[in-house]
């Protein structure tokens, strides 16, 4: 089973999606960015959801979501699937999602059908698995 985090500091949202998501992956929520970079440490995740708008942690100078995807990709070997994760974003957030985050492995508008979301996951996941056996 894949292992997903989100980070959002929307702690309701962040119920909402571990309960949709736990029937199909292991999942983890953070609400504070500092406790989630702590938890990276120790854990693997396949996946992980991160909201445009974090909890700030200026001792990183990590102010959003985008910034913290910049840092993980920089300073682990091997990250995760790293998907922003946000309401700023429409239907449609491909284009818009990679003119805000570059870094980004996907984009997910939080408007989006639930449906549509896990299967953005998994589409996510399998090219994962695909460029591990490259």
């Amino acid at each position: 089973m894949y292992n997903l985090a989100i980070l959002d500091d929307n702690s309701g949202f962040c119920q909402v999606m571990e309960c949709f998501l736990s029937n199909y992956f292991q999942v983890s929520t953070f609400t504070d960015t500092q406790i989630f970079l702590e938890g990276i440490k120790s854990q693997v995740y396949d996946l992980v959801l991160i909201d445009l708008s974090i909890i700030p942690d200026p001792e990183m100078k990590i102010h959003n979501g985008c910034e913290l995807i910049r840092y993980l990709k920089t300073t682990m070997n091997q990250p995760p699937v790293l998907v922003l994760f946000t309401g700023w974003i429409s239907r449609n957030p491909l284009e818009e999602g990679r003119q805000i985050c570059p870094l980004a492995d996907g984009f997910l508008a939080k408007d989006s059908d639930i449906e549509e979301m896990l299967q953005e996951i998994n589409r996510l996941l399998a090219s994962k698995q695909l460029n591990k056996t490259d």
